[in-house]
């Protein structure tokens, strides 16, 4: 039987307090990658090697970020605390600051009870599947490692994160103006709830704040990305321009109109891709979504001039395959969009918002006319809490279903199924050109599970 991984398409996640994480694997966690970094890169004399952390609103955070501090200190590295910060402005860090590698406690959209580990490089994006899988074997492996002759320091560096607003302002947005616009942000009670003002600030616009408040137990509760209802039914009771809704660690977001009308990833991707189409400005003209995205998503590119190309879920996914290719433009429905070398393929709902403006001053829109003309063909997706995560191919009675509704839908809609990578779920996406379709698909795939004992 085989032992399953401790990290998933995001990083390491799991309830905090509980297996793996714990301060005890969390600190060995910590020596072991200190261990990875000497054995990488040897320090200079004199010149101690640094790590960046940060965490985001949730109450585990610090002794989560306490625990990994202790083990990248005894193995020699001088660690930078950056307390409340989200994962792309700890990325931007990492990538413009004098550190060997990153790291960010955050389970992301997860409730508060969770939490999670995910690492970076030097230059701020997720480490391979490859690292992570040796960082595994030296973590879960018994053989004790021999502590560095000097231990290093912890330094707490809240200060730092002026560096990733004045980058903001000063290098990727330099002309944006956005005086005399106003902005809601729901902040998911995350890493965003200080940073997000202060950023819109810097613009010029107003802003009005949602759920700014993490009180450690409340991050992603009836708020943020999870439920961009919310902000859409604020926004029209303030009159902003546009709104903004972050997840807890701010790697992405999804946009709502002043009309309350809600933008996901498909809808950004749409609006983006066809106007950087216009301009010249999208590689190859291709935009790398992944199998969720909606099959209008494809269509509308291709009425644009382009291409989309679809990757495995997860941000990491969109990424390998932008590289690969090139591209400067890609992300996914639940709103994590990628701009290529420009952005150094990090989320970041922050700037995308930004972006997103760029564009609609650029080409003279008004904020409810950005994307406006795409929409999604019906789809439904189903989460089903399972016990296991199983081959999708040892599962008879569901590949069956799978095989006669893709039939019955031929290129009238598609099918995806999948077991989340974060959570115990089975994922049934189904999509068509008619909501009947897609409603009997379901109900074949849901009984069709039913019937493989596996869900809880």
């Amino acid at each position: 039987m085989s032992i399953p991984r401790l990290f998933g398409t995001d990083g390491m996640r799991g309830k905090a307090g509980t297996y793996p994480l714990v301060p005890e694997l969390l600190e060995r966690l910590g020596f072991v990658l200190a261990t990875r970094i000497h054995g990488d890169d040897p320090a200079h004399p004199g010149e101690p090697h640094r790590v960046l952390i940060g965490h985001d609103g949730r109450k585990s955070g610090e002794t989560l970020v306490a625990a990994v501090a202790a083990g990248l200190t005894r193995g020699g590295i001088d660690v930078d605390v950056l307390g409340l910060a989200p994962t792309p402005c700890i990325a931007y860090l990492t990538f413009s600051g004098p550190y060997q590698a990153g790291v960010v406690v955050s389970a992301s959209h997860n409730p508060a009870e969770d939490n999670g580990i995910k690492l970076l490089g030097r230059n701020g994006t997720k480490l391979a599947d490859a690292l992570e899988e040796e960082l595994e074997t030296a973590l879960l492996h018994d053989k004790e490692i021999a502590n560095a002759v000097t231990s290093g320091v912890i330094f707490r560096r809240k200060n730092l994160v002026s560096d990733y607003i004045s980058w903001l302002r000063g290098e990727a947005f330099p002309t944006l103006d956005l005086a005399g616009l106003s902005v809601l942000v729901d902040c998911a009670n995350g890493a965003a709830s200080q940073l997000a003002p202060r950023v819109l600030k810097a613009f010029g616009a107003q802003s009005v704040t949602l759920h700014d408040h993490p009180d450690g137990r409340n991050i992603n509760e009836g708020c943020g990305a999870l439920h961009p209802e919310v902000a859409a039914a604020a926004i029209v009771d303030t009159g902003c321009d546009l709104g903004l809704s972050l997840d807890g660690d701010a790697d992405r977001g999804l946009l709502c109109d002043r009309h309350g009308r809600t933008l996901d990833g498909d809808a950004i991707l749409a609006g983006l891709g066809a106007s950087m189409c216009r301009h010249g400005e999208l590689t190859d003209n291709t935009v790398v979504a992944t199998v969720m995205s909606n099959l209008a998503l494809e269509r509308h590119i291709k009425a644009s001039g382009g291409t989309l190309l679809r990757a495995a879920v997860g941000d990491r996914y969109v990424a390998a395959m932008m590289r690969e290719g090139g591209f400067n433009l890609g992300g996914e429905k639940s709103g994590h969009i990628l701009f290529g070398e420009d952005h150094g393929f990090r989320g970041d709902g922050i700037y995308t918002l930004l972006r997103v403006l760029q564009v609609i001053q650029r080409d003279g829109l008004k904020t409810e006319e950005f994307a406006a003309d795409y929409q999604d063909l019906p789809q439904r997706l189903v989460n089903l809490p399972v016990l296991q995560r199983k081959p999708l191919a040892d599962l008879h009675h569901l590949t069956a279903a799978c095989a006669l509704v893709d039939a019955e839908l031929g290129d009238r809609g598609r099918t995806v199924v999948r077991f989340s990578g974060t959570e115990l779920r089975l994922r049934l996406m189904v999509e068509a050109t008619e909501i009947r379709l897609v409603d009997h698909a379901i109900a074949l795939l849901e009984a069709a599970v039913q019937k493989e004992n596996i869900l809880v």
